[in-house]
């Protein structure tokens, strides 16, 4: 498992669980996120759900390398099915992102170090976010030429204002706690 879910009566422990590889979001993440932030919902002792990374790192974001193999291949002519595959695959990682925010709890992220691209569409989905001083955060889909679709993009205007979105989002600019807290 790469998250481990500890139930506590009324607080519902949920950390990331990848620490070799600083929490990189990989294909069993996409598989098993969801389905846990699902049993926290169906809980009916659950009150609070706290989200963290194990490790020296909340999350690195996205494992490229894992998720390549799930990926479209990029090239070539025009091809539908690609195109529809790519959005399936799209639409999926963005209703696991947003299963935190239908969560009937809420969803408080406690960020501490790194804190990369998929990461910040996962702490955008949560009802609150902490964020230790060692904390850093980027949206990095930027850097890489991608889109930050997965939940960026809708969301972190509403968090933090249109304008400092904007800027995040197109520098794909590295910033600290103290930064975030502003």
């Amino acid at each position: 498992m790469t998250v481990d879910l500890q139930l506590d009566g009324p607080i519902a422990r949920l950390a990331l669980d990848r620490p070799d590889k600083l929490n990189a979001m990989g294909p069993a993440f996409w598989d098993e996120f969801g389905e846990v932030v699902g049993r926290i919902d169906a809980d009916p002792q659950a009150r609070v759900a706290i989200l963290s990374g194990n490790g020296r790192a909340f999350t690195a974001g996205l494992d490229l390398m894992e998720m390549m193999p799930r990926l479209p291949k990029p090239g070539g002519p025009p091809d539908g099915a690609k195109q529809l595959a790519l959005h399936r695959l799209i639409e999926r990682l963005q209703g696991v992102i947003s299963s935190v925010e239908r969560c009937r709890v809420p969803v408080i992220a406690a960020i501490h170090g790194w804190c990369v691209g998929g990461g910040v569409d996962l702490i955008t989905a949560c009802d609150i976010r902490l964020a230790s001083a060692d904390a850093r955060f980027s949206v990095r889909e930027t850097r890489l030429a991608m889109v930050a679709d997965i939940g960026t993009l809708q969301r972190l205007p509403a968090i933090v204002g249109p304008g400092v979105a904007r800027e995040l989002i197109y520098t794909g600019r590295d910033f600290d706690a103290a930064y975030a807290e502003r």
